[in-house]
Order: C-alpha cells, then sequence, then structure tokens
C-alpha cells in the first residue's frame, strides 16, 4: 500500500502531539523520553511516533470505517508514542483497544500539563530504585494486581533464587510503583522461609 492510501498526519500535528506530552511516550508503563540532542550541536533526534489511534488505513489496527480521511488525519486520532510501544499497540490491537489508546492519550496530556512550571524538589532522584516491603494482600487493596492485569500482564512473586532467571531468560521485570519523595520502589515480602529472605513481585506481558 502507497503513502497516497494513507491518511497520514501533518508535520504540525505531529509535532503538536509530541509537545502535548512533554515528548515522552504516552504508554503510562513506559513514559521513555523520546527527544534529546545529537553529536551534532545544530541537531536533535527523535524515537517518537505519531501512532494512529485508529489506522490511518483500511485493513490496519483498529480501523474504522465510520471515519472520513480527515478525521483520520486529525490531531485527535494520533497518540504520541515511542518506536517499541507503537509497534507493540499495532502488533495487538484487541488488547491494545481505541478506547485503551485514548485513556493513555489524555492521562499522558494531563500528566504533562501538571508537569509545566513546576520545579524538581531538591535532592530528589527521580531514578532511585528502593524496596517497599509490604503484605501479601498489599496489590490487591492498592488496585495494583487488578491495573496490571488490565494492561495485559501476568504477575507472579518470586524468590531470590529464582529473580535473576526470571528476568534475564524468562522476560519478567519488577513491578514498581512510584514514590511521593519521586523514587521508585520494588514491592517485596519479608519470607523467612524464601531463599534469600524475600519474595519479589515480578509482571510478564501475557502470551
Amino acid at each position: 500500500m502507497t503513502s497516497i492510501d494513507r491518511d497520514d498526519f501533518t508535520e504540525s500535528t505531529r509535532r503538536t502531539l509530541a509537545e502535548r506530552v512533554g515528548s515522552c511516550c504516552s504508554n503510562p508503563d513506559c513514559r521513555a523520553s523520546t527527544s534529546g540532542p545529537q553529536t551534532n550541536v545544530s541537531k536533535s533526534l527523535n524515537l517518537g511516533v505519531a501512532a494512529h489511534i485508529t489506522s490511518a488505513a483500511a485493513g490496519g489496527p483498529r480501523y474504522d470505517p465510520t471515519l472520513t480521511s480527515e478525521q483520520r488525519a486529525e490531531i485527535t486520532n494520533g497518540i504520541w508514542l515511542c518506536q517499541n510501544c507503537a509497534k507493540l499497540v499495532d502488533n495487538d490491537p484487541v488488547l491494545f483497544s481505541t478506547e485503551r489508546l485514548q485513556e493513555w492519550k489524555s492521562t499522558a496530556e494531563q500528566q504533562a500539563l501538571d508537569l509545566v512550571g513546576k520545579t524538581l524538589p531538591e535532592r530528589v532522584n527521580i531514578h532511585a530504585v528502593v524496596d517497599k516491603w509490604v503484605n501479601t494482600a498489599y496489590v490487591d487493596k492498592a488496585g495494583i494486581t487488578k491495573e496490571l492485569r488490565n494492561q495485559g500482564y501476568e504477575l507472579r512473586w518470586s524468590n531470590a533464587n529464582r529473580e535473576s532467571e526470571m528476568i534475564d531468560l524468562e522476560g519478567w521485570e519488577p513491578v514498581l510503583v512510584s514514590q511521593q519523595d519521586g523514587t521508585m520502589a520494588r514491592l517485596k515480602i519479608l519470607d523467612h522461609t524464601a531463599n534469600g529472605g524475600y519474595l519479589i513481585l515480578l509482571k510478564r506481558r501475557k502470551s
């Protein structure tokens, strides 16, 4: 299919989609920065994609035949994602539905708006990851289990003996939650009967 068959966004629309989310991926599980400097001081790099929520062409993911060509190319039908997440959502349009992408977009734009003009608190390391010790009921009461399963994840508690193998070889990753001080926390349970004395909560996309 040639580009003439697609209802693509204009360059202005692409730029506005990126700016409305602070040039960060709109996937709440990603939020990767998509722009930065090149070695050449006069240029910048971009790893972001102005993705169509409903496909730009017939036969594509989430295609909506009721839309006009103009509506498919409007900013309301776009979402800013990193290249990895843009490919991810198009590979599974059932899991990543139109409604879900619209929710991502709305949330990402609100988060970007909340940060406009705000200064990060002093001595806060936004990249720090700490351990948050919880009990077995915490993840259900906090809504973490429901939220992650709705996003297509399976969850499992792992002991220290299996943790590295599951992360490095089996595609699992730690569940991280944000803290009020700007750090991210791994969820762990003290268990003196387990190898290493703890269990850690891991997540993985359902195949």
